[in-house]
Formats: C-alpha cells, sequence, structure tokens
C-alpha cells in the first residue's frame, strides 16, 4: 500500500478541499533514503568537530574533576593520548570492529576513534561514536581512562541516557579483559567514562551536566577503601537545549554554539578562533560548513522527535493512535512504527 499525504485545494468560493494524492512507494523510499543521508552526512560533521583534541579538551575539563585545575591547553597536549577513534570500535561483543587505520591550540588534529551511539547506516553495527585514552594527572603515571564520547539529537530517544551510558561503560570494562588484564589480574582494570552530549533538549534540562559514578558507602566501621579501586566507571551527560548558548560553562556553550541554527558560519569561525583559542584549520572549517549546511534538515528532524517523544507520553497515557496522529500531526503510520520502535527497545 502506497504512503499518502493531505493537501490543501482552494474553490471559486474560498472554501478548502482535503484532497489525497498518492505517493509512489520508490518516491517515499527515496525521499527517506536521501534525508537519512544528510542526517549521517550531519552526524559525521558533528562527530569531526567534537574529536578535535582541544573540544575534547574543554569537555573533560567540565566534566571530570581530575582536569578541572588544569588549562584547556594542558589537557589537550599533556593528557589526551594518541589520536581519538572515530566509529571504530563495536559496542557490541558480537559485532566486529572496523579496521582503519602559540597561544592557539593546533586545531586539524582529531581522534581517528571509536563510535556511534546507534545503528550504522552502512552495515547495522553499532559503534562508539568517540574513543580515546586520557592519562589521569594526579597519579603521575602513564596510566589511563578510556573516554568515548556520544552525540545524541535528543536527550528522550525512548530510553534514559544514563542507562545506556552505563551499558556502554560496562562494555568499555568488559573489553578490557585479554587486553588490559587476563584471569584474575583486576587490579589493572583502567577506569572508564561515557559522556554524552545531547543536541535537543527541553528548556528545563538544558544547559546541565549530570555525572553518575561509583562511590563508597560506609555502613559499619572507619575502613575506607582506596578510591581508585572502586572509582572505575563514570557517565557524563550534557545537554544543551536553547540555554546552552548563553552558559557559563564553557564545553557547554562552545558546543551549543558550534551546533547552533542561529548562528552563521564566519560567526561560528570567528567564535572557534577568538573565543576558545582553537585554530582553525582547513579542516574544521569545512566540518564547521557542513554542519551550518546541513543543520536546517537536523532542525526539521529535531521537531519530529519532539513529536515522537509527545507520541509515547500520549501512548502512556492511553490514548489511541488516531487521536495521538491528529494531535502530533503525523501519520497514523508513523505513529505505529515509532510506538513499535519504542516497543522493540524496551524488550532488548
Amino acid at each position: 500500500m502506497n504512503p499518502t499525504v493531505q493537501k490543501e485545494a482552494g474553490s471559486f468560493y474560498g472554501e478548502k478541499k482535503t484532497t489525497t494524492v498518492s505517493v509512489p512507494n520508490e518516491l517515499a523510499q527515496n525521499l527517506k533514503v536521501a534525508d537519512e543521508d544528510a542526517s549521517f552526512r550531519y552526524d559525521e560533521a558533528a562527530r569531526n568537530l567534537v574529536a578535535e583534541k582541544p573540544v575534547l579538551a574543554y569537555i573533560l575539563k567540565s566534566a571530570l574533576d581530575e582536569y578541572a585545575d588544569y588549562t584547556v591547553e594542558e589537557i589537550a597536549e599533556r593528557f589526551i593520548e594518541g589520536e581519538p577513534e572515530i566509529r571504530e570500535s563495536a559496542v557490541h561483543q558480537d559485532h566486529p570492529d572496523r579496521k582503519t587505520g602559540g597561544g592557539l591550540m593546533e586545531g586539524g588534529r582529531k581522534v581517528e576513534g571509536l563510535p556511534t551511539a546507534d545503528k550504522s547506516q552502512r552495515d547495522g553495527t553499532v559503534y562508539y561514536d568517540i574513543r580515546f585514552r586520557a592519562v589521569l594527572p594526579q597519579s603521575g603515571e602513564t596510566v589511563g581512562i578510556f573516554v568515548n564520547v556520544e552525540i545524541q539529537n535528543s536527550d528522550t530517544p525512548g530510553y534514559a541516557i544514563p542507562r545506556r551510558g552505563i551499558y556502554y561503560a560496562a562494555r568499555m570494562i568488559s573489553s578490557q579483559r585479554g587486553t588490559i588484564f587476563k584471569d584474575q589480574e583486576y587490579d589493572r582494570i583502567r577506569k572508564v567514562v561515557s559522556i554524552w552530549i545531547c543536541e535537543d533538549t527541553a528548556d528545563n534540562r538544558s544547559d546541565t551536566i549530570n555525572r553518575y559514578s561509583f562511590k563508597e558507602e560506609c555502613l559499619r566501621g572507619e575502613y575506607r577503601e582506596a578510591r581508585e579501586h572502586y572509582d572505575l566507571m563514570t557517565v557524563v551527560v550534557l545537554r544543551l537545549g536553547r540555554k546552552g548558548a548563553d552558559s557559563g560553562d564553557n564545553a557547554i556553550r562552545l558546543l551549543s554554539r558550534m551546533f547552533s541554527t542561529d548562528i552563521g558560519y564566519g560567526e561560528k569561525l570567528d567564535m572557534l578562533q577568538n573565543e576558545f583559542r582553537i585554530s582553525v584549520s582547513r579542516e574544521i572549517s569545512e566540518e564547521v560548513l557542513n554542519v551550518c549546511n546541513l543543520s536546517t534538515g537536523v532542525y526539521n528532524k529535531g521537531k519530529m522527535e519532539q513529536a515522537r517523544e509527545t507520541t509515547y507520553e500520549l501512548q502512556d497515557m492511553g490514548m489511541p493512535v488516531e487521536k495521538i496522529a491528529r494531535a502530533v500531526r503525523v501519520s497514523m503510520d508513523t505513529v505505529r512504527e515509532w510506538l513499535a520502535e519504542r516497543e522493540g527497545i524496551l524488550l532488548k
């Protein structure tokens, strides 16, 4: 059955009539593919920008106490090891990894890292968006922490972001077996951090940073374990939203302005160099241009995500599909698809 769209037609007397126009399945599929491709290219440009070492340094400084007393320049130069990976390592154990190979901080140095928060549109494998190794400065040792950064268009994708962050962090812990430690060598486990950046966030949650970690609670007696033996997993969620562009936090403000649809290409380049002291390489300027060119489509996608969120809320209230479709102004087929996806996620 072909999908349909409704359009209004005027009559001689100024009345409006609703007509139904059939859209061929092939055309509908092509439109869907084009939309997905634009979204994929936007996500790719966003990941490339975030994977720049100076940008990651701003994120680490805001997200983790270990780096709070260091400058962004020091973090970028001294504590981020190697080059970050972008969509290279699979999250799930049964999925294969990809095989790839002066005052201004140097741009154009992104971490060729680990990858995404959603299914790859290319091969169905779920990758970490960006993954890299950072040195803990206080230890004085070259003991690294493994950090992954995930970029989400919405902070309400049908499940709670912290839950997914905990799963990703747990996978980074378990994947160390056989490489970082073997058998009973649990003292060799390295700390992992899962950081989530949410662009499209409601005002009551925007411009916020939430951190989740293990803490010791002494229920009896005075003995305390050394913190490094249990502080091995941290999840951080940065929510940008409408208020993020004026945030008092540098990482939130940098990311919000970088992805804002209200700030133009030239203004973004000027902001990166003059406000955040990041030199603009050719690669950075190209990715900023890509984000600007593709952001309108992503904004429209964000509106659809808001409609999806409302759909879930109305379903929880017991509203039937037909009324939900009218309330959020999408087709009943779209509502059914969203509800089926939600049910599939909750059953996993």
